[in-house]
């Protein structure tokens, strides 16, 4: 579904402030009749009380609106469509006015378009607000390809053929991408052209459909779904999501198809934006109780929720905590599920067995009497990053706390980044991070001077190089880790 955008939105708010207040949505979608060729269907709606209403020979009140779309190539109009569109009349000027709408359908050949929309108060005196959108129509006689995909205000079956008609039913288009906290669904609609011509007539092939975040393109919880289609020349999908527990955010509802190996053969998608400010992100999903979370006991779970502590990002660390302080066994399920399926949707449980793994090992290498080993320093860094590529221990140099000295040689976007941990009472297995040349860690000039503190009797705070001292490695190994 094209939207002319948000900007779009704004633009209409803006330079209606100065053109009788009209306030009006447009959108279009392409599609292509087997028949007939490729079309553009356009989706106009106005904001009753925002136009201005005149009275009519028959005493009643009525807004009027000018609607122009043009269609070009170059200088040349190639279509054009003029037409004034009619609120529903009212007797009294002080009545309540209602929204209206309109739906266009105009053929348009293949080709590329600019596409220009002019939209005019003909009772106001303002001129009319306009906008132009490059428009791009590409529908292949012999090839796979979809249509743009209508989001949709409601359904029901055709009575009779008419402007709303698609496949059997009247379809609304929802002329807006936004979805306030009252929107319980989003239903959605599109075509599937020519699947037989690449495929073979009723060959069986799948159409995928599911809601992924705007910005990291990934599945969100359990939105998704599919159907098992036969390849024909024209397959439609009329689907909807509940979305009551949608968190706020920006998203696309996307359109895959794809054959019996599970190649993609063609997709498309529409942005839309939630704002649900009642529900958290994190508890998205709530198939947590036929998962294998269900298996913890409640004080395993808090546990493995504690452990996640080291990879899990500062809204989730609040939000755990939370969880954990308020001791609700569900509420702890749903968020630790969630967590894991965030970051691997298809496979969660193997995501976490694989983190499981790792936290064992760090407990073996770093727990002390009282801390467990994803808790400590050490162990954090660890669980972060990984195995270190160089792990330098020096536990009874002469005149230095015991300390380690850890390389690594990529971390993310970072390069040869260094961790110093030492041990100021000589006899635990915890090493407090006394220095890290990583970003967010702690940066101490005088890490070296505090590494030598037993033969220091006091800190020059303008003294960053500590004296040498008998048998000490630390700048060695620092600069030349290996």
């Amino acid at each position: 579904m094209k939207y002319i955008t948000s900007i779009l939105f704004i633009l209409l708010f803006s330079a209606n402030v100065f053109a009788g207040n009209l306030k009006a949505y447009f959108t279009y979608c392409t599609f292509n009749s087997p028949e007939d060729g490729p079309y553009i269907e356009t989706y106009l709606s106005i904001i009753g009380g925002s136009a201005i209403y005149s009275k009519t020979e028959q005493n009643t009140f009525q807004g009027k609106i000018e609607v122009t779309l043009l269609f070009k190539q170059g200088e040349e109009i190639k279509t054009f469509k003029k037409y004034n569109l009619l609120s529903p009349e009212i007797t009294d000027s002080l009545s309540e006015r209602v929204d209206f709408m309109d739906q266009q359908r105009i053929p348009l050949p293949n080709g590329s378009y600019e596409f220009e929309v002019l939209i005019k108060d003909l009772n106001a005196t303002n001129p009319p607000f306009n906008y132009k959108q490059p428009l791009n129509i590409n529908y292949s006689p012999d090839n796979i390809s979809l249509s743009d995909v209508v989001l949709i205000e409601s359904v029901t079956k055709s009575i009779e053929s008419n402007i709303l008609t698609k496949s059997g039913y009247d379809i609304i288009p929802y002329t807006s991408d936004f979805y306030s906290e009252g929107f319980e669904k989003i239903a959605f609609y599109t075509e599937l052209y020519n699947s037989d011509k690449l495929l073979g007539e009723n060959e069986d092939f799948l159409i995928s459909y599911f809601i992924e975040s705007f910005e990291g393109l990934q599945v969100v919880g359990d939105y998704k779904s599919f159907i098992r289609e036969k390849a024909k020349p024209v397959n439609i999908l009329l689907k909807s999501f509940p979305i009551g527990k949608l968190p706020s955010g920006n998203y696309n509802v996307v359109i895959e198809a794809r054959n019996k190996n599970n190649e993609l053969l063609v997709s498309k998608k529409v942005f839309f934006q939630r704002s649900n400010p009642s529900v958290s992100p994190l508890l998205i999903s709530d198939n947590f109780q036929s998962s294998f979370v269900s298996k913890f006991s409640k004080s395993e779970l808090i546990e493995h929720i504690k452990s996640t502590e080291p990879i899990a990002t500062n809204i989730e660390s609040n939000f755990a905590q939370n969880q954990l302080d308020s001791d609700d066994n569900e509420l702890m399920m749903q968020y630790f599920y969630n967590f894991w399926i965030s970051r691997n949707e298809s496979d969660p449980e193997t995501e976490w067995n694989n983190y499981y793994k790792e936290v064992k090992k760090t407990n073996e290498l770093f727990s002390t009497a009282i801390k467990k080993g994803y808790s400590t320093d050490r162990g954090r860094i660890f669980l972060k990053y990984g195995k270190p590529n160089t792990r330098s221990k020096f536990p009874s140099e002469p005149s230095a706390y015991p300390y380690e000295i850890w390389h690594y040689h990529k971390i993310k976007n970072f390069s040869n980044k260094r961790f110093v941990f030492y041990s100021r009472d000589l006899s635990t297995n915890e090493y407090p991070l006394i220095h890290s040349t990583m970003p967010g860690f702690i940066n101490n000039p005088q890490w070296k001077i505090q590494l030598h503190k037993r033969t220091n009797q006091g800190i020059n705070q303008d003294n960053q190089e500590n004296n040498k001292h008998y048998g000490g490695r630390v700048d060695d190994y620092f600069n030349n880790p290996r």
